[in-house]
Parts: C-alpha cells; sequence; structure tokens
C-alpha cells in the first residue's frame, strides 16, 4: 500500500502550495531550523526539493536532498537546472543509504511516517544517526501520531486525514484537493509517540521535543479569526527535533 509518488509528483508538489503549507509548517519548519551558516545538512525524503532549497537559503554550505522516487528527483534536479543552488539530489531508499559521510543537521519532512513498524521506523532512526556529527541535529515534520480530528475536519485547509488508527501500522490516508477538481491521495502509517520515542533512543538520537502546531503572525492577520482554529485544535502534524548523542 505504499504510495507510488513516480504517478502523482507533479500533483504532490502543487499540494506544496496550499496556504497551510507556507503559513504553518514553512513557518515552523524555518523558525525550527534556524541559521546554518556554514553547515552540511542531509535532506531525507526530500520530494521535489521544496524544502531544501529552503535549508540552502538558510545558509548551508552544502545541501544534500535524497528520495526514494525517481520523479521526484527529477523534479528536484529541473528546478536546480532552472535556478542553481549547488544542491546534490540522488534517488535512494531511506533504509539502504549509505553515503559514508557525516552532517551537522538531517531534516526529514514526513519521512517516518512511511514506517509501517516499529522495526522499520528503528531502521530509518539508525539511518540518520549514521550519517549525524556527534552532538548534531535532526529535525523535522510528521504526522501527528496523536491527530483528534475526524475525515472532514481538514477539509477547509484543502485536504482530508483520516482519524487517527489506534492500532500500530495501520494505514491512513490524506487526500489533497486540487484546482481543477483534481484530487492526490497518500498512505501513511501509525505508529505511536511512544514507539517514535525508543526507536530515537534506541538510534542514539537524545533530547526528543514534540512541537506542536503554530501559525505565522501574518496567517493570523491576513485571514479571518478563527479560521486556523480546527487546525490548532487536531494537530495533524507536528514537528519534532532531537540531537546524536556526542
Amino acid at each position: 500500500m505504499t504510495t507510488d509518488y513516480n504517478g502523482i509528483a507533479a500533483e504532490y508538489r502543487r499540494a506544496k502550495l496550499q496556504p497551510w503549507r507556507q503559513h504553518i509548517e514553512m513557518f515552523m519548519l524555518s523558525e525550527l531550523v534556524g541559521d546554518l551558516s556554514g553547515m552540511r545538512v542531509l535532506d531525507l525524503a526530500c520530494g521535489e526539493g521544496f524544502h531544501t532549497r529552503m535549508l540552502r537559503y538558510r545558509g548551508a554550505a552544502q545541501v544534500m536532498g535524497v528520495d526514494i522516487s525517481a520523479a521526484m528527483v527529477v523534479l528536484a534536479n529541473e528546478q536546480e537546472s532552472k535556478r542553481p543552488l549547488g544542491i546534490d539530489y540522488i534517488r535512494c531508499d531511506v533504509r539502504e543509504l549509505a553515503l559514508a559521510k557525516q552532517f551537522d543537521l538531517v531534516f526529514a519532512s514526513y519521512l517516518l511516517n512511511y514506517a509501517e513498524s516499529a522495526d522499520d521506523l528503528s531502521l530509518m532512526c539508525q539511518v540518520v544517526a549514521d550519517h549525524l556529527k556527534p552532538g548534531g541535529r535532526f529535525i523535522g515534520i510528521n504526522s501527528n501520531p496523536d491527530y483528534s480530528g475526524e475525515l472532514l475536519s481538514m477539509r477547509p485547509y484543502g485536504f482530508t486525514r483520516d482519524p487517527a488508527p489506534t492500532e500500530e501500522g495501520m494505514p491512513f490516508s490524506y487526500r489533497f484537493f486540487l484546482p481543477g477538481d483534481q484530487m492526490v491521495a497518500i498512505t501513511n502509517y501509525h505508529l505511536s509517540r511512544q514507539t517514535h520515542e525508543q526507536a530515537f533512543k534506541q538510534a542514539g538520537l537524545t533530547e526528543l521535543q514534540w512541537l506542536e502546531v503554530q501559525v505565522s503572525p501574518a496567517a493570523q492577520a491576513d485571514y479571518l479569526p478563527g479560521y486556523w482554529d480546527a487546525f490548532i485544535q487536531h494537530k495533524p502534524v507536528v514537528c519534532f527535533q532531537s540531537h546524536r548523542i556526542s
């Protein structure tokens, strides 16, 4: 049931233009990333480079993006050709990644929610730790295991999310609604926060913090009062950060 992004790469890129992506996702991640001047950064599950380019703009000296989808990597390289930033993109399943180099920061936007079991998640976290310098940070955004909404709770923001499953490893779907009556669906898998915390700890990733939804000040000013309340209440996504043990 794993989502094949090769067939939906262009559509999913369009889904990244929904307002919540800028006013919540990008806002939170930009605040979390901070100044990357001189750092080496690895972006896992980079897709078409939406966040990878942000990492470069934040001052990183070297950025590498990795994605399992060949079509996504093609889109990323097309953007790199149009506006060169010196970013390297490679196609690889994160589980099999072995670059023989370490980075100051590993970034992952919607990677861990593709782990289908506790063992699968532990493998992903170990790959992250193997590519982090001692003391380096692992940060990103993920489907929130504690999402409290119903199927249509997020519909005002351009997507729906199935209610959070109760069993470990159960699949659930996002459906993104695009202009022209198009819709793109992706499948994630549910693993509890406790399972995440255990996987991080086993990999030597410490000080795990969960950072709840925040809306940018610009969005609070530009949208009607109460517009973002359901998103803040039900928390479909969550940011995280941790460090590799020195």
